[in-house]
């Protein structure tokens, strides 16, 4: 099975991944990433998508026919950045004739983080990305333990939300850039407060917890309204 990942909620990231699938169901412990690519900023999303999925796709000898499912991170994050990743995963998917569902972006930043959280002690962790306007966009995750043998996941009891991070509880350790930003307010995860929501973690996440969870809807989650205003008519002059 060949999964394409999409995420600009934060950076902008592409991952190829194919997994095996036994039994009729994609065997998550045995995903293969086959290429990936990231920026290194979050103000070149439009201008990165494109050109990286062509060349994970060349660099990989597959035709985007080939692709079984496309996987875009729905957010939060800032309008125009989190809105040039999910179209351009609509266009391919429309263009290919490939499914798109969506992955809610923290989730990624989860699930590169979670082992740590566990084999640090805790039972609860946390993801804080940058909202900018000094708020982050957080969710908060609980460890789950298959009969004993370790921590196997993780399940999202909250959010995503977006606020300052002085409303967060400080108790709860954080994984991601915002836990960096605000480590005044924060309890950052050691050696994750400078994760991103990256597109092979994101492909990760959605095997790990279940295709069959994953989003029908690609609709961005923005989480704030937006700062355009349509303007109001103009009165008329009068003599």
């Amino acid at each position: 099975m060949l999964i394409l990942g999409c995420d600009t909620s934060s950076i902008a990231s592409g991952a190829l991944v194919r997994v095996p699938v036994v039994d009729g169901a994609p065997d998550d412990r045995r995903l293969e990433v086959l290429g990936s690519f990231r920026t290194h900023d979050t103000r070149s999303h439009a201008e990165a998508m494109a050109p990286g999925v062509r060349d994970l796709l060349e660099n990989s000898g597959i035709r985007g026919q080939d692709l079984d499912l496309i996987l875009a991170g729905v957010g939060p994050g800032p309008f125009t950045g989190l809105r040039a990743g999910i179209m351009t995963a609509r266009a391919m998917g429309w263009a290919w004739i490939v499914p798109v569902r969506g992955v809610v972006s923290p989730d990624a930043v989860a699930e590169g983080s979670f082992h740590d959280a566990a084999s640090a002690g805790h039972s609860v962790f946390g993801v804080a990305t940058d909202a900018r306007r000094r708020e982050v966009y957080s969710a908060v995750y609980r460890l789950t333990d298959d009969h004993g043998t370790g921590a196997t996941g993780y399940t999202r009891i909250h959010g995503p939300v977006v606020g300052p991070a002085g409303d967060l509880d400080p108790q709860i350790p954080m994984a991601g850039r915002g836990a960096e930003l605000y480590a005044d307010a924060l309890t950052p995860l050691a050696g994750h407060d400078q994760d991103e929501p990256l597109a092979e973690l994101l492909v990760a996440s959605a095997l790990r917890t279940g295709l069959d969870t994953t989003l029908e809807s690609t609709s961005p989650l923005y989480l704030r309204e937006s700062d355009a205003r349509v303007p109001s008519d103009r009165k008329k002059a009068t003599r």
